[in-house]
């Protein structure tokens, strides 16, 4: 019998680290120049990669950073050192530039063949760390961990799929957003995501230290 309320515990948790609405200005912010078609596609591909990663991580998750030796703290602190960078590009039009370079020349390409060409580019960071971050990829390892059944583990990975569907849902009509606000608006709100990327950075870093602290605390207070 499915669990209810892991199910909608499950749901709630992956909603609030994904954050299709919150997201969303991201993506806008390293789609705006591309067309329409382009950015629909590139949508639907950046899509498949964060479920991909996702339900990889519901698998294997913890065993691949173990098997690294990588502990979650030092994953928030890259995660957020990468995020700070961006954010800092982005603040300073450097993203702009960098979109321009990306597409410049593949006009002669239909639209899925450009957006192929995108989405290895733009992986990081909205892939991974902005949507596939460390806070997503840890709740991915608990939902698996803490599933009482197969069977809720595999709601588990549908609700997955809903919240995924949300998110191309966001994306592809964020150029409807673009035409509204025009490509002042557009620039003026890159900044404002900018400004508050550079703070989620700082907060992934403190977050990071402080629990590598702990860690090195904890070992001593046990000791004594």
């Amino acid at each position: 019998m499915t669990d209810i309320t892991y199910i909608v515990g499950a749901f709630g948790a992956l909603f609030a680290i994904l954050n299709p609405p919150g997201n969303m200005p991201l993506f806008l912010a390293y789609t705006q120049d591309l067309q329409p078609a382009v950015q629909r596609y590139t949508a639907l591909l950046l899509s498949g990669f964060i479920f991909a990663v996702m339900v990889l991580s519901m698998f294997f998750g913890e065993d691949v950073l173990h098997f690294f030796g990588i502990s979650i703290p030092a994953f928030q602190i890259a995660g957020g050192i990468i995020i700070f960078t961006i954010a800092m590009s982005m603040m300073s039009g450097m993203h702009t530039e960098t979109v321009n370079r990306i597409v410049t020349g593949k006009s002669d390409l239909d639209a899925f063949k450009q957006a192929e060409s995108v989405v290895p580019k733009i992986l990081v960071p909205l892939g991974i760390p902005i949507y596939c971050g460390p806070g997503a990829i840890s709740t991915a390892v608990l939902i698996a961990n803490r599933a009482p059944t197969g069977g809720d583990f595999i709601m588990g990975i549908v609700a997955l799929a809903i919240i995924v569907g949300i998110i191309t849902l966001f994306n592809m009509t964020s150029d409807l957003i673009s035409h509204v606000l025009g490509s002042q608006g557009v620039e003026i709100l890159v900044r404002l995501m900018g400004l508050i990327l550079a703070a989620i950075g700082i907060q992934l870093i403190l977050s990071g230290i402080g629990g590598s602290t702990l860690g090195l605390i904890n070992p001593v207070i046990l000791k004594v």
